[in-house]
């Protein structure tokens, strides 16, 4: 397989950047004795008062079992509440308690009001290509790795 050397060296760069990105959220979840997986779990219950199991790993592209491993920590530390869907023993309703709202408001809530800042620091044209063009590329790249190996998921979502 041939690989072009510009096309590589661009591609080096937009991975260095990402892993930066996420860097900085992993450092920011450490930097207040959470995980990764705990961090977006909070930053989801903050958004939406009350989620699914499904729906938490669904929009952070978490296997089960981390989202499951990440919700019984959390529930240990009394910071959220996992309750039974009438109809549906499987996926259980995940709220905040007391404690966790709390906790979101010191943790998430700044943190979003950071990202906030930066992303109207780009022009609204800036953050339209942003979305739209970090969206084509992984649909892209999830369709190339799936020909590569059909067992592959075409479009990853929570399983």
């Amino acid at each position: 397989m041939l690989v072009e050397k510009p096309t590589f060296g661009e591609l080096a760069v937009f991975n260095q950047i990402y892993k930066e990105m996420d860097e900085t959220y992993h450092l920011y979840a450490k930097q207040h004795g959470l995980s990764d997986a705990n961090l977006w779990l909070l930053y989801s219950l903050y958004e939406s008062e009350a989620l699914t199991q499904k729906e938490i790993c669904s929009f952070w592209h978490y296997t089960p079992q981390t989202i499951n491993s990440a919700l019984i920590n959390l529930e240990k530390q009394g910071l959220l509440v996992l309750e039974e869907i009438p109809g549906n023993r499987k996926n259980k309703r995940v709220a905040l308690t007391e404690t966790g709202r709390e906790l979101t408001e010191t943790v998430i809530l700044p943190l979003i009001l950071a990202e906030q800042k930066a992303f109207r620091g780009l022009q609204k044209e800036e953050r339209s290509a942003l979305l739209a063009l970090t969206q084509k590329y992984i649909k892209l790249l999830q369709a190339a790795l799936h020909l590569m190996d059909p067992s592959l998921p075409e479009d990853r979502t929570c399983r």
